[in-house]
């Protein structure tokens, strides 16, 4: 299924294009589709720009020491992949021999006396004490210079061509930096991704901030490590804070340690409005089956299920408490609805769950969350961030299911006007439902009134949807441990 990304990849590209903005950080909840859009995005521009994307959360069983090296083999792996022209040189044998030695002249000249006979296995003894003397002279000349910069400079190289150092600059990583600037010579900017980094080890996350860090705090500002004209770190900058005060204290400033990771700002990553336009076509696409799929049109936006569910999931999607990735575990597939019976109570008999929509609405729900527990999370973090909502009359007419299935044991087996209390939400409803024939027929309800117990109008911003939602929630979980 391709998402509708036009206005995030606008906003996106003019982050982009900010001066100077070559370390950026893109930050977005998990599964809000950071990663497809950010493919999408450099496969739409793959004319101005070449991508390397990693995804370290492979090293995740590595020692701490390695992460560098692993990453530095991914992008040597894309590099292979890459339209780049690599120089090989053939030096004859009789050049390299004459470069072999000048560089060993002594020991070459020690194993030729060696098979020349008597005299030559006497020069073979002296050579060896010779060639201490030169040593020990060589070590003492040195010794004796003075020359502080140099010293800095030796220690600088030494600790850059040290294995695992943060610091490292070795040949491998000379030879990468070089084949990336080559490709800098197409007009295209050279960019590295390196993606998931907050579901890494805490110790590894930090590696490999420390790491780009430390070439920034060498003055490399206007160049990135291994050449990169941008380096782009997707995370949820949330997870990383989190991660910092765990492993750091409460009292360490977090600002001032991730501020030298991003040039500008970060870019926060929010698609919500996207995903939303996309329910109403993931809906579409499930398939039902079983005896009463004719009732269940998901494919028709008109349908009271369709577009009571839709509603639900766009209030969870706007408050991160599901995600594109939750969502398209559905798409496309096929939903088998199981019919089941429960007892109204000892003089009304019996109701099958198709009669109330909602019932229906929570169990695909369930099916998108996984588990009756993680919806059951989901709902009541809903109710925390969002406990009222704006709707209009005709909205309120839709919910009376909603109330039905909260009710339910209060209705008799005719058409009736009905009272809902709820002195938590200090809340006075007043529905009606319609069956026709008896429960073995198809439930209709409508909410004619809500009220304050106190009398007080509620006005069209005040209807407690995700409370009542949560509390219907409660009875549909009881309903299904009594089902047969």
């Amino acid at each position: 299924m391709k998402i509708e990304i036009t206005s995030e990849i606008e906003r996106f590209q003019n982050h982009l294009l900010l001066p100077n903005n070559n370390q950026i950080i893109f930050s977005g909840i998990f599964g809000i589709g950071k990663t497809y859009f950010l493919k999408e995005f450099f496969r739409e521009n793959s004319d101005k720009y070449e991508l390397f994307l990693l995804s370290p959360v492979n090293y995740s069983i590595s020692s701490n020491d390695d992460i560098i090296d692993y990453i530095k083999y991914d992008i040597a792996f894309e590099l292979l992949g890459k339209n780049i022209d690599y120089e090989k040189t053939d030096f004859s044998k009789l050049l390299t021999a004459q470069f072999y030695l000048k560089d060993n002249f002594m020991d070459t000249m020690s194993l030729l006396a060696k098979s020349g006979g008597k005299i030559g296995k006497a020069f073979s003894n002296i050579y060896e004490n010779l060639k201490t003397i030169v040593n020990n002279i060589k070590q003492h000349n040195s010794e004796s210079q003075i020359d502080e910069k140099a010293e800095l400079i030796d220690f600088l190289k030494q600790l850059t061509a040290r294995d695992n150092s943060i610091y490292e600059e070795n040949r491998i990583t000379e030879l990468i930096s070089g084949l990336v600037s080559k490709l800098k010579e197409d007009d295209k900017e050279t960019v590295l991704i390196i993606d998931d980094l907050d579901r890494l080890d805490p110790e590894h996350i930090f590696r490999i901030l420390n790491v780009f860090a430390c070439h920034f705090d060498l003055g490399n500002f206007s160049e990135n490590k291994f050449g990169f004209h941008k380096v782009i770190l997707v995370c949820d900058i949330e997870n990383i804070r989190n991660l910092f005060h765990s492993k750091y204290g409460l009292n360490v400033d977090f600002s001032g340690y991730i501020d030298k990771f991003y040039s500008r700002e970060i870019f926060y990553f929010d698609n919500k409005e996207l995903v939303s336009k996309s329910i109403e076509k993931i809906l579409s696409s499930i398939n039902i089956e079983g005896s009463y799929k004719s009732l269940i049109k998901l494919s028709s936006s008109g349908n009271l299920v369709t577009m009571n569910l839709k509603e639900i999931l766009e209030e969870l999607v706007n408050n991160d408490l599901i995600n594109l990735r939750i969502l398209l575990k559905l798409y496309n597939t096929t939903y088998s609805f199981n019919s089941f019976q429960f007892k109204i109570d000892e003089n009304h008999g019996r109701a099958s769950n198709w009669q109330m929509k909602h019932i229906v609405i929570y169990d695909l729900l369930v099916s998108f969350y996984g588990s009756i527990t993680s919806l059951k999370l989901a709902l009541e973090k809903l109710s925390e961030r969002n406990p009222t909502k704006l709707v209009d009359e005709r909205q309120l007419k839709r919910y009376g299911h909603l109330i039905t299935l909260i009710d339910y044991k209060n209705h008799k087996t005719v058409p009736e006007e009905y009272e809902y209390q709820n002195k938590e939400l200090n809340l006075l409803i007043k529905y009606t439902v319609q069956r026709y024939g008896n429960w073995q027929e198809e439930v209709g309800s409508n909410i004619s009134e809500v009220n304050y117990l106190d009398n007080k109008e509620i006005k069209r911003f005040d209807f407690p949807l995700s409370s009542l939602l949560k509390i219907a929630f409660d009875q549909y979980t009881n309903l299904t441990k009594e089902k047969n």
